[in-house]
């Protein structure tokens, strides 16, 4: 059976679940479970949940426009293929009311029975999907932030969007298919004019850049964090990663309350061995681990 009001008891597992593909996900649900009218709340537009109320199975299907951003996340409790037509038939449902917007779709990486079911029944771009493992920093465990190689920190510099672009080209060489940020300078610069105040920051030694980071628009996640390649394995990463987690802790705050963030986070896609592995020494831990696909024409 599905459900489209949910009582507590289904809110409590949806969140449960949710959380699984990407830790506080489920939190949004607050602002539009249970509501089937189109109206904004704050930065959710077009909430929809509906619940599989399976004894053996339960199971989410969740929509939503995040910051302008139109997003549908999947999970169940254990992989299955058995609700590939209701899903498909929900997928397309959220499409149509948001057909001018670009989607992708959450699973729970895992759960490969039902991504490959739903490939039968609704067309993905295979070529622009990611599987990612999200990576979390509480503030109790954080050790602070220390410059100890002396790093000169500076922020966004227009005049240098080039020398950025160079930088993640030749470290982001994992990227698939490969990163071409010297290809639209255009692209990057109005990226980063949307995050460059107290969330975008280069790292310099000698004069050199070695290092860049920024901010994702909800001001907690790393959204990109880069060491140039002939800098790695110098201790820089270390800095760049203790001062991204020291600024969320630090600087950036909710608007609407002023209360400071209490975790920093970051998504590191699985074939970055390198970064995996850094990620983990530092002292990181793994939450939720998400395959990402974007949505094409649909086929029902």
């Amino acid at each position: 059976m599905i459900t489209s009001i949910l009582n507590p008891e289904q809110i409590k597992k949806s969140e449960e679940l949710l959380n699984r593909i990407r830790s506080d996900e489920g939190e949004l649900l607050s602002d539009y479970v249970n509501r089937e009218e189109d109206t904004k709340y704050d930065a959710i537009e077009n909430g929809m949940v509906r619940f599989f109320d399976d004894d053996e199975n339960e199971g989410v299907f969740a929509s939503l426009i995040f910051f302008g951003m139109f997003r549908i996340f999947i999970a169940f409790e254990k992989d299955t293929d058995k609700y590939t037509q209701e899903l498909a038939e929900l997928i397309h449902s959220a499409k149509e009311k948001n057909s001018d917007i670009p989607a992708r779709v959450y699973f729970i990486a895992e759960q490969k029975k039902l991504i490959e079911g739903l490939q039968q029944s609704v067309k993905f771009d295979q070529e622009n999907y990611y599987a990612a493992h999200e990576f979390i920093m509480d503030r109790k465990h954080f050790k602070g932030f220390a410059n100890d190689k002396n790093l000169e920190i500076k922020p966004f510099e227009a005049d240098k969007i080039g020398d950025y672009a160079l930088l993640l080209d030749n470290a982001m060489t994992f990227v698939s298919p490969p990163a071409n940020f010297q290809g639209n300078l255009a692209g990057l610069a109005e990226r980063l004019e949307r995050v460059k105040e107290n969330a975008f920051y280069t790292f310099y030694k000698d004069g050199e850049l070695v290092g860049l980071y920024w901010l994702d628009n909800d001001f907690y996640t790393i959204d990109i964090m880069a060491v140039a390649p002939a800098h790695q394995r110098k201790g820089y990463g270390s800095i760049i990663l203790s001062h991204a987690i020291n600024n969320v802790f630090t600087e950036q705050k909710i608007a609407a309350t002023g209360e400071k963030f209490e975790t920093a986070k970051l998504y590191c896609v699985d074939w970055n061995e390198k970064g995996l592995a850094f990620y983990k020494k530092y002292g990181m831990i793994k939450k939720g681990h998400t395959y990402a696909v974007s949505l094409a024409e649909i086929e029902l």
